[in-house]
């Protein structure tokens, strides 16, 4: 029998049936209910677990490689790969480990991640941005500003304030990885909104903007590194507690 929540999806859309079909197999694999190494059901198997033909289920499969999850060879069938090889950096695949157990624990490695990659962004967007792209920091930084203690305003203004300074870069390789920060940046700063995280943290933000806004490349990646080490601080505390 083909699950109800495929089915349902089905008759709304039948050209977006193949990423439902992802989804759940996606999920079995990160989840590891699908091991690396281990080899997928069979087309019919899958046919018949989803109710879907194996069009369907040849697109979900492709859907998959092209993210690194799956591998299929001829004679061979299709296999999971290493995490490794998946695309940790696409949001599809980070929605899915998300909501695994071991969410935690990618956010740690991310976060790491960002360490190394923000600075950086911050320090081209203080060489490049556009006046336009000042006001959206600008205007992030505002809405934080008024948030106080509205912890959901807040987090929309961090996420909106992060999220244009790698758009501000305007450099092809780092603006993408807003994308995905995004999401990260919602459940980080979920975890780490507080009173006591306030009250240092919207200074060191505005100390971003400044550092930017005076197109001092090298003071902006500095004071990105303080925002970012008492970030990890604040959500390490919270996460012990």
């Amino acid at each position: 029998m083909g699950s109800p929540v495929l089915l349902s999806k089905h008759r709304e859309s039948r050209s977006n049936l193949h990423l439902a079909v992802a989804g759940e197999i996606g999920a079995d694999i990160v989840t590891g209910r699908l091991p690396v190494g281990e080899l997928v059901p069979s087309e019919p198997e899958l046919c018949t677990r989803f109710g879907v033909s194996r069009t369907v289920i040849r697109e979900a499969v492709k859907f998959l490689s092209w993210r690194g999850l799956l591998k299929t060879g001829s004679g061979v069938g299709t296999v999971v790969l290493p995490t490794s090889q998946w695309n940790f950096l696409d949001p599809v695949v980070f929605g899915w480990v998300q909501k695994t157990s071991d969410s935690q624990s990618a956010i740690q490695q991310l976060f790491a991640f960002r360490s190394a990659v923000e600075p950086a962004a911050a320090a081209e967007a203080a060489r490049n941005a556009t006046l336009a792209q000042l006001y959206e920091i600008e205007a992030a930084l505002q809405v934080m500003s008024q948030a106080k203690t509205d912890f959901d305003k807040w987090i929309e203004g961090d996420v909106a304030f992060h999220t244009a300074i790698y758009v501000a870069s305007n450099n092809v390789f780092i603006a993408p990885l807003a994308n995905l920060f995004r999401q990260y940046f919602q459940m980080s700063f979920s975890v780490s909104s507080s009173n006591f995280h306030h009250q240092h943290c919207l200074q060191e933000h505005r100390d971003v903007f400044e550092a930017i806004r005076e197109r001092d490349p090298e003071k902006a990646a500095q004071t990105v590194r303080i925002l970012l080490e008492r970030a990890d601080e604040d959500v390490k505390s919270v996460l012990q507690k």
